[in-house]
């Protein structure tokens, strides 16, 4: 991380030249590229300003926080860009998933009668039984979970050793 400051109305102190990079620096690890930040320290009369613009990983951070101690200033401008950069990284996250939350599960094994299960979640999709038959001939698996469009119930479609399908319908008693 290339961090650059500047002081304004401001005598440059080692002392706070130090804390402000060892500050900003811890937020290196929420980025995986080259990032450049850019410090502003300015004093206005009785009024100490921080200002922190950070470039990189494909987005644009602006931070300014005003106190009467520089050193308050610079912690409450990093405490206000780490939530924005939280935001952003959920944000990209949620984007990659198509906007939707989804629950991840662990998929720790639980004890059911003394035997370990796996559970394991799918996304089943809504399409007919020859979409179906389709999916599962392109995909390298056995069997696939689906929401049958025509009866509205989830199916299941499994290939056989003998390159034979079988369909499996639910059947409430």
């Amino acid at each position: 991380m290339q961090i650059n400051i500047t002081f304004r109305h401001l005598d440059s102190s080692p002392g706070l030249k130090d804390y402000a990079q060892k500050r900003i620096s811890k937020l290196e690890k929420y980025f995986n590229g080259p990032v450049e930040a850019n410090v502003i320290l300015r004093a206005e009369k009785f009024r100490q300003q921080a200002e922190v613009i950070i470039s990189g990983d494909g987005f644009t951070l602006n931070g300014k926080e005003e106190t009467s101690d520089m050193y308050e200033a610079i912690d409450l401008v990093l405490a206000k860009l780490e939530t924005q950069i939280r935001r952003q990284m959920e944000r990209r996250k949620n984007r990659k998933r198509g906007g939707k939350e989804i629950p991840l599960d662990t998929g720790a094994p639980f004890e059911g009668e003394g035997l370990p299960i796996e559970v394991q979640r799918v996304y089943v999709k809504p399409m007919s039984v020859e979409e179906a038959l389709e999916q599962l001939q392109k995909i390298d698996e056995d069997f696939l979970v689906f929401n049958n469009a025509d009866t509205n119930s989830v199916n299941v479609l499994y290939r056989k050793g003998d390159n034979s399908f079988v369909l499996i319908l639910p059947e409430l008693s």
